[in-house]
């Protein structure tokens, strides 16, 4: 089912994935998550785009900023936790030098998902994406997220910047 379907429900990572093949997303880097794993199955199964898996999150980031270089529009897809620990490379390479990256971001560590161990990150990511100066929405539910996807990725292309959309276990895991 796709967004596209009248008087259906959208199945949001459905609807994800058909929005960064109509963008022209080239590339998807992504650094594996429990959430994001039947996502990264069905990119990597289409013929217009290439999925990279990253063993860390600032290996997924210089990979999306060569490719991004080179012309492909790129999108990450990692977990918040991962930003966190990108944060260096995100101000001094992303940010610097002001390279437009749709990030994809499982939020973890939310009310919605209390894991114990995620509730620190959930905590501490908005807070850090504000000192960073990292753009950023947190998706909205009752909005289909295609839309959402496509504002990030407009942002980003306008603003010559990485912006970061926050998602939900619906919005991303398959």
């Amino acid at each position: 089912m796709t967004s596209s379907t009248l008087g259906a429900v959208s199945h949001r990572p459905s609807e994800i994935l058909d929005t960064l093949k109509r963008l022209g997303f080239g590339l998807v880097v992504a650094v594996p998550d429990s959430w994001l794993g039947e996502i990264l199955v069905r990119i990597d199964q289409e013929p217009g785009m290439t999925l990279v898996r990253a063993t860390h999150e600032e290996e997924a980031l210089a990979i999306a900023c060569g490719s991004r270089l080179g012309g492909v529009r790129t999108a990450l897809l990692v977990q918040n936790a991962g930003v966190l620990s990108m944060g260096a490379g995100l101000v001094s390479l992303a940010q610097r030098y002001q390279f437009p990256l749709l990030m994809l971001v499982s939020y973890r560590g939310t009310p919605e998902d209390a894991v114990f161990y995620h509730i620190p990150k959930g905590r501490a990511t908005e807070p850090v994406f504000r000192g960073i100066g990292l753009s950023h929405a947190c998706a909205d539910r009752h909005r289909p997220i295609g839309v959402q996807v496509e504002q990030a990725a407009t942002y980003a292309e306008e603003g010559s910047c990485p912006f970061a959309l926050l998602l939900s276990r619906e919005d991303i895991q398959w």
